[in-house]
């Protein structure tokens, strides 16, 4: 028997005739699915689909002991299944039902042809690396993009200390900074104008938000390295967001950020090539048109 967990973005109404095809696909004897109540209640009650679910899944963080994750939406739904199962080790499979969804496999109509891969096993796995957050030494959380410590006023800027290794990196007078991952040079950093890298890259970057100093340039650093952050801020406080989850911290607070035991194991259906999904989502090396 295989458990799924579908973890879905609320605004799926648009793609109805696809969650019906996938209910279709799902809809095995061998197959047990959990997914949140409010969106089984959405299928049943906007959209006339009453798929068999088995459960519902827990509204906090508890293990969930799936087989697989099937995310249904973009991005930000890909992020939040897979806070579910980071200490897991559960294959997730992103379908793209957003916009731009860089971290799913494919799109929703590209995937339904495949999904028997899924049962027969002719599907392959990739890993990637997650972050480990601690707040004044205690575990604070695991991220698979990025961590961003941001300015709550919008009228003067912060300083982030920094440590590397235990040794003093930079004073980063900026609007905010951005610690990420690999999978998370798409994100965050990007539109800060951090560099792209490759998934299976074994190292960290560091991306300033509006540096006063023009040579605070983004870096690139191992991923056996220790990244300390305390930071000075006019109001006494800074945000500071895991994966696009907002909190704000005391200027009291000391962050510590280093490559988490753990691993995010993405499904792909088929082949996959990480410079094929940037040509095609975010046009890189795209042909200069005359």
């Amino acid at each position: 028997m295989y458990k799924i967990a579908l973890v879905a973005s609320p605004s799926l109404a648009s793609h109805a005739e696809h969650l019906r095809q996938l209910f279709v696909q799902l809809d095995r004897s061998d197959v047990s699915l959990w997914c949140d109540r409010s969106f089984h209640q959405m299928l049943e009650q906007d959209l006339g689909i009453s798929p068999r679910i088995a459960g519902y899944l827990p509204t906090d963080f508890s293990p969930l002991n799936m087989d697989f994750v099937i995310s249904l939406g973009g991005d930000g739904t890909l992020l939040r299944a897979a806070r579910h199962i980071f200490a897991e080790g559960t294959p997730v499979l992103g379908l793209n039902m957003g916009r731009l969804g860089f971290l799913n496999d494919r799109s929703i109509e590209e995937a339904l042809p495949l999904l028997d891969r899924l049962f027969e096993g002719s599907y392959t796995t990739e890993q990637r690396m997650l972050l480990y957050v601690e707040v004044d030494g205690k575990p604070y959380g695991e991220v698979l993009n990025d961590v961003a410590l941001l300015k709550r006023e919008t009228g003067s800027m912060i300083t982030l200390h920094t440590l590397l290794e235990g040794q003093h990196l930079a004073n980063y007078e900026c609007d905010g900074l951005v610690i990420s991952t690999p999978s998370g040079s798409t994100a965050y950093s990007l539109s800060a104008y951090g560099p792209l890298m490759m998934p299976q890259t074994r190292a960290m970057l560091l991306t300033p938000i509006a540096p006063h100093s023009l040579t605070m340039r983004p870096l690139v650093v191992p991923d056996d390295n220790t990244i300390e952050v305390s930071v000075s801020a006019r109001n006494n406080s800074f945000l500071i967001v895991l994966d696009g989850q907002t909190k704000i911290l005391p200027c009291t607070s000391r962050i510590r950020i280093t490559k988490s035991p753990n691993t995010l194991h993405l499904v792909h259906l088929g082949d996959y090539s990480y410079t094929e999904t940037l040509r095609r989502k975010l046009l890189w090396a795209a042909p200069v048109r005359e």
